[in-house]
């Protein structure tokens, strides 16, 4: 009897994850809003009623799709800041796990904003809850960065830890969005988006450094993120 339900277990699981891959291949595609469950069910060959049986809507296979994207990001996150030995350059490599994240998956980054402007939220959807968590753990690796830098006198002292962790999270979003809308105005001047971004990390970064003197050279390797992928 085990076997038989393991076995059943096993192919929901596996049929979810095709479900997923199709409403991942038209939300890349199409966008959130003109995406619908038509789109995904047809991608799949399958019927509506057959699709509701896994996703009870848009937004909950939607959110299935990014906590793949937020995965991938926290796994990078944690990857660069273990790198790092001071808070200031740990708080830094949040920053180029963002920006490495957004040049090597744009598709998953672009749906990943929408949740911010989205004010119709399901709270009983169990991927937004799993979403929840992976960005709280975002929030506590730039504050565990913000503590040790303090302690560590690489960062100014006097600052508030959390709103701090918020505003680099944020401002991060921000430039990555502005980069991209600022496209055209970049070129006129022979620059590009990815310029914007490593100099806007460069002036957050020493808008926290203790020790300025040290930390202002633009060129520092630190901010060479461009050309690793």
């Amino acid at each position: 009897m085990g076997g038989i339900l393991i076995s059943i277990s096993q192919r929901r699981e596996h049929k979810t994850n095709e479900i997923i891959d199709a409403a991942e291949k038209v939300f890349f595609s199409q966008g959130f809003d003109k995406t619908t469950m038509e789109n995904i069910a047809a991608e799949l060959e399958l019927t509506k009623p057959a699709l509701y049986r896994y996703f009870k809507n848009k937004k909950d296979l939607y959110y299935a799709v990014i906590l793949r994207g937020t995965r991938i990001l926290s796994e990078m996150m944690e990857r660069e800041v273990e790198l790092k030995n001071t808070g200031l350059e740990k708080i830094l490599a949040t920053g180029i796990a963002y920006c490495k994240f957004y040049k090597k998956y744009p598709d998953y980054s672009r749906l990943m904003i929408i949740p911010k402007t989205d004010k119709q939220i399901s709270k009983d959807c169990i991927n937004l809850q799993k979403l929840s968590e992976y960005n709280k753990n975002h929030l506590k690796i730039m504050c565990n960065a913000i503590e040790i830098g303090k302690q560590d006198k690489t960062i100014m002292n006097d600052i508030d830890t959390f709103m701090t962790a918020m505003y680099l999270v944020e401002s991060t979003t921000a430039i990555i969005l502005l980069s991209e809308s600022l496209d055209e105005s970049f070129k006129t001047l022979n620059k590009n988006g990815e310029d914007f971004i490593q100099h806007s990390l460069m002036l957050m970064r020493n808008s926290l450094d203790n020790k300025k003197e040290q930390g202002n050279n633009y060129e520092n390797s630190s901010f060479k993120w461009k050309s690793k992928g």
